[in-house]
């Protein structure tokens, strides 16, 4: 029989006692058993640290408490620093994982192997059901609810916006090693791992959902569907505060991801062009920054937004 790899789940605390324990009892209840799980927490004030230790003791889960905090990107930087497996994972403190999660992105992922080899970058993720905190369901798809596009992985679209909910990532450990340490100007660690293995490897998604997306007051980072209104005065909120630097995050990211891999792009110049191009943004005249994001379909996932981007770029 084959050996199971050993998949690394790794985990970024921060005050999350309230909904940690019913995560953790859903990551280990998944029907694939090889894993460890690796948490670093960003020093939590709640019940965190006594969960993890609890945990530790009964199930080997594998925790540390930074010296000081690092914020969430950098948490995950961390952990990912500590992943044995040959696999890995991304897991939030709030969810919960349906059974086979890592038993079907394992299986996904292994297939793009198949056509490269383990060498090579490669990168999956997943639809989620959108849940209350009470996991009442709230939205079958969180792609349908947000108005993402989960097709939209190739560098030019990725550059301009992440449609990977990191929570659902499952990539090998060359995606691993490349992408580490992740850079301080990175927007948030999944944009930065899809950036890599959408540059120098392969990305594939599963249209199931294989995560409880929990929405709460809480959340970092959660699924926020704006009506016009909303989006009206949002728009208004940045013209009072002169936020007309749209695309600037993302292109200091893009320059960040230039410079760390401007030797191994040499091998890509496709890819190399891209982000020279992109970056290049920030110093073009307002008709020829137009130009360029319409060659090169710098895009975002729908028509509105992609208007949004070309009017304000």
């Amino acid at each position: 029989m084959e050996e199971l790899p050993l998949i690394s789940v790794v985990m970024a605390t921060y005050n999350g006692a309230r909904f940690l324990t019913e995560q953790l009892e859903s990551i280990y209840g998944q029907t694939y058993r090889n894993i460890e799980i690796i948490v670093c927490d960003d020093q939590s004030s709640d019940g965190t640290p006594d969960i993890l230790e609890r945990f530790s003791r009964s199930h080997g889960l594998v925790y540390s408490i930074n010296p000081t905090k690092l914020g969430v990107v950098q948490n995950f930087a961390k952990a990912l620093t500590l992943a044995k497996g040959d696999y890995v994972a991304l897991a939030d403190q709030d969810d919960v994982w349906l059974p086979q999660k890592l038993s079907l992105s394992l299986k996904k992922l292994r297939t793009l192997e198949q056509d490269s080899s383990t060498n090579t970058p490669a990168l999956v993720f997943s639809d989620l059901t959108v849940v209350d905190q009470e996991l009442k369901h709230l939205h079958p798809s969180y792609w349908k609810y947000m108005k993402l596009n989960p097709d939209n992985v190739k560098l030019n679209r990725v550059l301009v916006e992440n449609v990977v909910t990191g929570c659902t990532v499952l990539m090998n450990r060359a995606t691993v090693q490349l992408a580490i340490p992740i850079a301080p100007e990175a927007m948030m660690h999944d944009a930065w791992l899809l950036m890599t293995a959408s540059c120098f490897g392969k990305v594939d998604y599963l249209s199931t959902p294989t995560v409880l997306y929990r929405q709460h007051a809480a959340n970092v980072v959660g699924a926020r569907s704006m009506n016009l209104r909303s989006k009206f005065d949002s728009g208004v909120i940045k013209i009072r505060n002169n936020r007309f630097g749209l695309l600037n995050e993302e292109i200091n990211q893009a320059n960040a991801f230039y410079k760390r891999h401007r030797g191994k792009l040499e091998c890509c110049p496709e890819q190399r062009n891209l982000l020279e191009q992109f970056i290049s943004l920030k110093k073009m005249s307002f008709w020829k920054k137009k130009l360029i994001l319409l060659r090169y379909s710098f895009f975002s996932n729908t028509f509105f937004k992609s208007l949004n981007v070309l009017l304000r770029a």
